[in-house]
């Protein structure tokens, strides 16, 4: 012989309704945090960008004089990373106590100076404009 199953209200499961709601929510939480991760992916690369340029930059500034000539003109190159760097080397103009500029030709005072700008472009993604980091110093060296 058989018992007769009664059920009390107490034990019954759960319903189709709440499976596909208690789904739901966690497809949401799961999108949520994939895009969280994602956007803190991008912040990282980022800010590896940044400070690769700018490295880059403070090192073709240390370069300019040493390893390159200190004379005016204009270099360019592209590291493997995407990164496009130029260098402008230019000469100082200094200004005189009554206003005018001194006019082309050496310096008295037997020393050359130069304005050496180093300048970093790159593209951090396709949706956003190109990125440069700029930096600038005045560099003296003996006339030859």
């Amino acid at each position: 012989m058989s018992a007769p199953s009664t059920r009390c209200a107490g034990e019954r499961g759960f319903t189709l309704v709440e499976t596909l709601v208690s789904l739901a929510i966690l497809t949401i939480s799961l999108v949520a945090l994939v895009e969280i991760f994602g956007v803190g992916f991008r912040g990282v690369r980022m800010s590896e960008l940044d400070t690769a340029a700018l490295q880059l930059a403070t090192s073709e500034l240390a370069r300019a004089g040493t390893e390159t000539p200190l004379q005016a003109g204009q270099q360019r190159g592209t590291t493997s990373g995407g990164l496009e760097w130029s260098v402008l080397i230019e000469p100082y103009v200094p200004p005189y106590a009554d206003g005018d500029a001194r006019p082309p030709g050496r310096p008295t005072g037997g020393l050359e100076a130069y304005w050496v700008t180093a300048e970093v472009r790159w593209q951090s993604s396709t949706l956003a404009a190109p990125q440069t980091v700029s930096l600038k110093t005045l560099k003296i060296r003996a006339p030859r």
